[in-house]
């Protein structure tokens, strides 16, 4: 797990290379403590270099190892990659980066884990391919040898690498199927760069800070965070998940390809199996995804709400190992969103060396500015700081590795919405009886589901909260992009699913993740998120079978039904990582008001801002993300 950046020269002119790269690298140090190198060409050579400060390598005899520092590179360099490494996997020089294979003409800087690449290495081998490290960095290069651009096919894991091939003048990139470990690039007229964090073009100063307006319009209103490629920094770009990225240096063309779009992969390839036998074949694997994100040359930790989908891997883990396992849980004393005793009855169970920590409003405002940094982008609500306590609390406890349970609500439909889609699917195909009894069968999992669903039908047709942002917002701001109702509902699960996926919580959350934990020095392994063969097969069978007799994410439950404490298994409530949100709202209401009229943002309509209501989720959760925007332009000095 790593932190990586590029620059390839347009033009040479007046651009100090060896201090923008060192810019870049340093803006995202946090994401790689325990080393750091480089790699500049020139049209005579290629040589890896090491910062002035770095320490003296002892493996002279690779030629990826570094001998010069920066400051005496050959300043008629074109192209520079810069690496920040977090040591997992071969934790001695040999895995180095930027890496290159033998003839020193294809280079490296990678950012994730191929988990499967022992396998893919064996492969390699019988088919005359050689190793000097035990990493999966010199896998991907072996594999980008053999297959080409094909080679992120036979990847299962979470990637973001940049590949320089100085034979066939190209940079090939490529980011995992679902977007769990970032890649974001910026391409104009003088360079094309890329990164794994937005600020370290702001820090090395190569785009004119300006916000995007569609992406600042998409969060205010819209609710979406990065759901497309531009961002709220006008001018970068993000590499889309499940896409690769070619740059030709001679001709500067610059194609993007997908290699995998799940909508592709819904089938029903798996429909004919009885329910046991589905069940039977999930088990299997899903205890193989765990199995390969335990492959570490460091301790590996869990993070454990007290939910479904943690507990799963929590009592996997336990199984698999037999030792006891590290568990990080954010707690609320006194507080009826805590879910500190199913964590600790899961953690007991195990025998688990658990650890907890509990975010305070007091702790928030201390760290919110290093909080909304680590983002890179604003945040929808103080959930982020949850989870940014739950990593710090591993980091703190020596922990580098920890799994974590993002993405099974998508794969296994854990949201209310989902079971709308089912029933959705059964009253349009005619089975009204069994719709019907769906429907009143799930109020073990929602209060009052005749409601919910009439509710939300209605809440389709008309977005009725609407009306609210003109409390908020001028006309002009209001009418610059479409204002899009977030009730969108299918009528299949997997679609409500994909749809989910690609367009609304999961990548989103992804990025939260990955920043979360890569600011503490911690990665996060998520296999319900990054596991292809897992997500493929819970797109081989008919959605609906993931909800049966009112309870969600049913296949998931009774895969693991016999490792589950039954209070667990028994458990239908969804929670998720939440804080007391409302009540710190009101508390620090003065506060935000305050920041945000300081803020003087054109677009706010400050008339009637004092008029909403402290009471409203919906009125805080805005007030809240103008207080965050106004913090963010603060720390990035727009």
């Amino acid at each position: 797990m790593c932190g990586i950046a590029g620059i390839i020269l347009k033009q040479k002119a007046g651009f100090d290379l060896n201090k923008k790269i060192s810019s870049m690298t340093n803006a995202i140090s946090h994401r790689g403590p325990d080393g750091e190198g480089f790699v500049l060409a020139s049209e005579q050579n290629i040589t890896p270099h090491f910062n002035v400060q770095q320490q003296n390598y002892q493996r002279t005899d690779l030629n990826y190892i570094p001998k010069t520092n920066l400051e005496s590179a050959n300043s008629n360099s074109f192209l520079a990659f810069g690496h920040r490494r977090l040591s997992i996997i071969d934790l001695s020089e040999t895995g180095h980066q930027p890496m290159c294979e033998q003839s020193a003409k294809t280079w490296i800087v990678y950012n994730g884990e191929i988990y499967n690449y022992l396998e893919i290495r064996t492969e390699l081998k019988n088919l005359g391919h050689k190793f000097i490290s035990e990493s999966d960095t010199e896998v991907i290069l072996a594999a980008y040898k053999e297959w080409g651009f094909k080679c992120a096919e036979h990847f299962n894991g979470m990637w973001a690498f940049c590949i320089y091939d100085s034979e066939k003048q190209l940079c090939f990139a490529s980011r995992d199927r679902f977007g769990v470990k970032p890649f974001y690039f910026i391409n104009d007229k003088t360079l094309f760069s890329f990164a794994s964090e937005q600020k370290a073009f702001v820090k090395a100063g190569l785009i004119t800070l300006k916000i995007d307006q569609k992406a600042l319009h998409n969060y205010l209103i819209n609710g979406l965070l990065e759901t497309g490629p531009a961002n709220f920094f006008e001018g970068i770009t993000e590499l889309m998940p499940g896409n690769n990225l070619v740059y030709n240096l001679k001709s500067q063309e610059l194609t993007i390809h997908t290699y995998y779009n799940l909508t592709e992969h819904i089938t029903l390839k798996n429909d004919g199996l009885s329910e046991n036998e589905l069940i039977e074949k999930i088990t299997y694997t899903f205890e193989n995804s765990v199995k390969l994100r335990l492959r570490s040359d460091v301790e590996v930790g869990t993070c454990l709400s007290g939910g479904i989908d943690s507990s799963a891997l929590a009592v996997t883990i336990s199984e698999i190992t037999k030792q006891p396992l590290f568990c990080f849980t954010s707690v609320f004393k006194n507080n009826e969103i805590s879910e500190e005793h199913f964590a600790d009855v899961v953690a007991k169970k195990i025998k688990a060396k658990h650890f907890k920590v509990e975010p305070t409003l007091n702790g928030f405002l201390e760290e919110v500015d290093d909080l909304i940094y680590s983002q890179d982008v604003p945040i929808w609500d103080t959930s982020t700081y949850a989870q940014y306590k739950v990593m710090q609390l591993a980091k703190q406890n020596n922990i580098k590795v920890v799994l974590d349970g993002q993405g099974a609500d998508e794969l296994f439909a854990g949201y209310h919405h989902h079971f709308l889609a089912k029933w959705n699917n059964l009253f349009s195909q005619g089975n009204y009886m069994s719709g019907m009894n769906e429907v009143v069968a799930s109020k073990k999992t929602i209060a009052n589901p005749l409601q919910f669903y009439l509710k939300e039908k209605a809440k389709q047709k008309n977005y009725f909260s609407k009306k609210h942002f003109s409390l908020f917002f001028k006309t002009n701001f209001l009418n610059s992009s479409e204002i899009k109702n977030p009730s969108v509902y299918f009528n299949s699960v997997n679609d409500q699913l994909a749809h989910d996926i690609y367009h609304t919580r999961l990548k989103s959350f992804l990025k939260c993740e990955d920043r979360c934990g890569m600011w503490h020095n911690v990665e996060s392994r998520t296999p319900f998120a990054d596991d292809v063969e897992l997500i493929n097969l819970l797109f081989s069978f008919n959605g609906n079978k993931k909800i049966k007799n009112g309870v969600s994410k049913y296949l998931l439950r009774e895969a693991v039904k016999n490792k589950l404490p039954k209070e667990i298994y028994t458990r239908y409530d969804k929670k998720g990582f939440e804080t007391p949100m409302q009540q710190w709202m009101q508390k620090l209401r003065p506060q935000i008001l305050s920041e945000i009229k300081a803020a003087n943002f054109e677009f706010v309509n400050y008339t009637d801002l004092e008029k909403t209501d402290s009471n409203s989720t919906f009125h805080n959760k805005l007030l809240f993300k103008l207080f965050v925007l106004s913090r963010w332009q603060k720390l990035f000095k727009f």
